[in-house]
């Protein structure tokens, strides 16, 4: 079944994924993330029965009859990369041998200045010419204050942007500029799936190692000072946050404080680094477990001490709304207006979407002709629901998957508690559901659209991307990446073992890392945008501040949203 941790099941995955690529790069990348993630034994013996596999592109690249240690070492560097790339250490430590590396700690340098400047160049020369006013002065004055960093003390620039007015667009003609100079720009998001949409994007603790903490607490991200990670920074000219106001106040102290002392300038923020951090306050907030109103405004950034000094740069035109459609602007006008917020409860203006009135319709709008285009990436890319709660979503989830007449692949997980705790059953663990890990039994059609749950490969597959799923083997996901900067790119997902971080008892499940993904939480959906896009909100309201608002502007036309309420108002 798969399920074993031993070495033939490990090398029945390898042989899996040979059978379905060519591709080694890929059969390398994929194996790199079982490393990480997954707890193996012998690693070393199976290297030595398939190192041949591995390296069979190299020999053909160097155009040798025979394997030697150089083609081997060639394969190894590479495996060395994807390991790092997944945020793993040195591939000794998982029983391989020693790559021409050696124990160095990343490629993240190298990584970083790869990118194509004559090419980004003529990207930029293009992109440069759709900028409206407010986009041209924001983008001048972030490239003015590189350029004169050292004559600034804080360096620390808030670009406010409501949904829809091309925020995205002009963080990454900034990084794209930047990264066309030679010079090194970092990308990152407060989200997974937000960290896609910007160009080498990932996840803010993903990039600097920030640690998991309380809320209430500053730490010292995970970076020593002689790490290839710590000499980056200290080449770095720009650092990109968006969707900073979901961010904790006390995650960019942490950053802050830690750059600081690694750059040796302890009375500059961000260690003298220019910091455009982006956002919009009529979205979510910080989510503090079990908090109210007075928590979110006082772990909200606007609460840092930081944040006073912030220069303030905004974006007004909605850019993603179809200008010449009067009812268009009525709806964005009426969109602003639900973001600044009112007392009592909401009601949704005329031609605010379009209503309906069960369930099955709101279903029914929004994947409409679901039969004919049950394998179309493109039909399930700009098409999701989305809905407050967990809960809804599933529901919803099934609702969808049910319509498709594929045969359908049964994958179940193993479950293993953490501790000696010997007294409860494994079936325990198999009936728990959490939002943190995927199902015990997961159900898959070919064509199914899911969501991965952890950084496999950032920044290709991050916490929150979409995949269309293309086949499914015994031990592998096929699928393809559905929007982002990785679009239509083929990946192949493996088992690993996940750790449960939100229930009483710890436990581990080896499963496969995805989720249905037709309908999404609000707070899972913001940065991106929709063609068609259902709210459900009939058993529960919006209960956080901003989520409305973002649900509402997932779209790029007032039509294009539709809306199931559940209430008679």
């Amino acid at each position: 079944m798969g399920l074993l941790n031993d070495k033939e099941t490990w090398k029945k995955t390898i042989l899996e994924i040979i059978n379905h690529t060519n591709d080694r790069n890929q059969l390398r990348a994929t194996y790199a993330s079982m490393l990480v993630f997954s707890e193996l034994e012998d690693q070393s013996g199976i290297w030595e029965e398939t190192k041949d596999l591995f390296a069979s592109d190299f020999l053909q690249r160097q155009k040798a009859t025979e394997y030697n240690d150089e083609i081997y070492l060639d394969a190894l560097d590479d495996s060395q990369e994807h390991v790092w790339n997944c945020g793993g250490g040195s591939i000794t430590q998982y029983g391989l041998p020693l790559s021409r590396c050696g124990e160095k700690t990343s490629n993240i340098i190298r990584r970083e200045k790869a990118y194509n400047k004559e090419k980004l160049t003529e990207e930029v020369k293009e992109k440069s010419l759709l900028l409206n006013s407010k986009q041209r002065l924001s983008s001048d004055t972030v490239l003015f204050r590189i350029e004169n960093a050292q004559k600034y003390r804080h360096n620390g620039i808030f670009l406010d942007a409501p949904g829809g007015t091309g925020k995205s667009f002009v963080l990454n003609i900034l990084l794209d500029t930047v990264r066309s100079q030679g010079k090194i720009a970092l990308a990152v998001a407060s989200s997974g799936i937000a960290s896609t949409v910007l160009h080498g994007g990932r996840t803010a603790h993903n990039m600097f190692k920030i640690p998991l903490m309380d809320y209430n607490e500053v730490c010292a991200c995970s970076i020593k000072k002689n790490s290839e990670l710590a000499k980056l920074l200290s080449m770095t000219s720009l650092i990109v946050w968006d969707e900073v106001v979901m961010a904790n106040k006390n995650t960019l102290a942490t950053l802050d404080v830690s750059l600081r002392d690694i750059l040796g300038v302890p009375g500059r923020f961000m260690g003298g680094i220019v910091f455009v951090c982006a956002g919009d306050f009529r979205q979510i907030l910080p989510v503090i477990r079990g908090g109210g109103m007075n928590d979110e405004l006082e772990y909200c950034i606007k609460s840092g001490y930081f944040w006073d000094d912030l220069l303030k740069l905004e974006l007004t035109r909605n850019v993603r709304l179809k200008a010449d459609d009067a009812k268009n602007k009525i709806f964005a006008k009426n969109l602003l207006a639900l973001g600044r917020g009112e007392s009592g409860p909401v009601k949704l203006p005329e031609k605010f979407g379009i209503v309906v009135e069960t369930r099955k319709e709101l279903v029914d709008k929004v994947y409409d002709n679901l039969e004919e285009n049950h394998l179309n990436a493109s039909y399930f890319e700009k098409r999701a629901i989305i809905s407050p709660t967990n809960d809804d979503v599933d529901r919803i989830n099934l609702m969808v998957y049910d319509k498709s007449e594929e045969p359908e692949k049964v994958y179940m997980s193993v479950d293993t508690a953490m501790e000696e705790v010997t007294e409860i059953q494994t079936w325990v663990f198999n009936a728990i559901t959490s939002p943190s890990l995927p199902l015990h039994m997961l159900r898959l059609k070919v064509g199914s659209v899911i969501m991965v749950m952890r950084n496999i490969c950032p920044p290709k597959l991050c916490n929150g991307s979409r995949v269309i799923v293309t086949n499914l083997k015994k031990n592998i996901i096929v699928g393809k990446i559905l929007g982002g900067t990785h679009k239509s790119e083929q990946v192949l997902l493996p088992r690993i073992t996940l750790e449960s971080t939100d229930t009483t008892i710890p436990f581990k499940r080896k499963q496969f890392p995805v989720k249905l993904n037709y309908a999404m939480t609000i707070n899972k959906s913001q940065g991106q945008t929709f063609d068609r896009c259902g709210i459900l909100l009939d058993s529960a309201q919006c209960f956080a501040h901003g989520q409305l608002y973002v649900a509402c502007s997932r779209v790029t036309s007032w039509n294009s949203l539709i809306i199931y309420t559940g209430w008679e108002k």
